[in-house]
């Protein structure tokens, strides 16, 4: 018989928890836009109201979940339970998230950052079900990534493996969240595509189906989307942080000599407009050898990925 966890996501535009099984089975779920700048306190009872509420409608009570996993926006100090920092929320250094939120439901909770959540998500019950290593790499508001190696997360030494997002790819480039100058993130992420975007179309006077937009709703999905339905500056936009992104998948395929990337995040939503530029990228700036066989796939899980690989989490025996 399955047995049943809780999922939570903080993220730095939405809240979600989830209840379900060990198999990869979500039954009840909620979700909310996360408070702006959100300090942990209000973040801790949102997500505990959410995951009361994703119980009331899987018609589940506390005494039948066996434990939580936490999904986390950012960086965390995995082996104690900390919080590092968050980018795009303020007050998260060092806090015990796990250890708090442990006591809050008396039940077993463990947390990792969103990436490696996503990346366990995808490894057990999406894109790489049945491969032994693969790297997940989500492209949304920032960018994460999380390597699976002999079917488990590998973090590193101090849990900080697979953050490819905030490696430095041209130091004369622009700031990024982190208050460094020319990471990936800068270039690739989903508020850079929002910012080449929103220059591209200041420059010139060409047509584009973003100009019709409005304000308040253009972000990096509506250009994915665009690019996908063929506008042009778009399609441009996106193609740039495609190959920016490949550079940085490159890298990683060449020093793990990976068989499988797995991509996610809102930009994916462009579809083959996004992947054929990032796969010839790929193939581009890896060794021939390593990016021949490096297979770059669309994840499968959706935003329900970093909710499944926390409930995957708590489902994994400690160790």
């Amino acid at each position: 018989m399955s047995e049943l966890f809780v999922g939570m996501d903080i993220g730095g535009t939405k809240l979600a928890a989830a209840v379900g099984t060990d198999g990869g089975k979500l039954v009840g779920e909620a979700s909310t836009r996360t408070p702006s700048r959100a300090r942990p306190q209000e973040v801790l009872e949102s997500l505990l109201e959410l995951a009361n509420l994703a119980l009331r409608k899987a018609g589940i009570i506390w005494k039948e979940v066996k434990g939580a996993g936490i999904s986390f926006g950012g960086p965390v100090d995995f082996r104690r339970g900390l919080t590092i920092a968050c980018h795009h929320l303020p007050g998260w250094s060092k806090v015990p998230l796990a250890k708090v939120m442990k006591n809050r439901l008396r039940l077993p909770t463990v947390m990792d950052n969103d990436a490696n959540a996503a990346a366990l998500g995808e490894a057990r019950f999406g894109a790489g079900q049945g491969a032994e290593d693969l790297f997940y790499i989500t492209v949304s508001s920032g960018i994460g990534g999380g390597l699976i190696l002999g079917r488990k997360v590998y973090r590193g030494a101090s849990s900080l493996a697979g953050e490819i997002g905030h490696t430095i790819f041209r130091p004369e480039g622009p700031r990024c969240t982190c208050g460094k100058n020319g990471c990936l993130e800068a270039f690739a992420s989903g508020w850079s595509i929002l910012r080449q975007a929103k220059e591209a179309l200041a420059r010139g006077r060409e047509q584009s189906m973003l100009r019709a937009v409005p304000e308040k709703e253009l972000d990096a999905r509506a250009v994915a989307e665009a690019a996908g339905k063929g506008d042009a500056l778009a399609k441009a936009v996106i193609a740039e942080a495609a190959d920016a992104l490949g550079q940085g998948v490159a890298a990683i395929v060449n020093i793990l000599n990976l068989p499988l990337v797995v991509v996610g995040g809102g930009v994916t939503k462009a579809g083959e407009v996004f992947f054929f530029p990032l796969r010839e990228a790929v193939k581009k700036y890896a060794m021939p050898e390593a990016g021949e066989i490096a297979s770059v796939v669309a994840a499968k899980l959706g935003d329900h990925a970093p909710l499944l690989g926390a409930i995957a989490l708590a489902a994994e025996p400690p160790g």
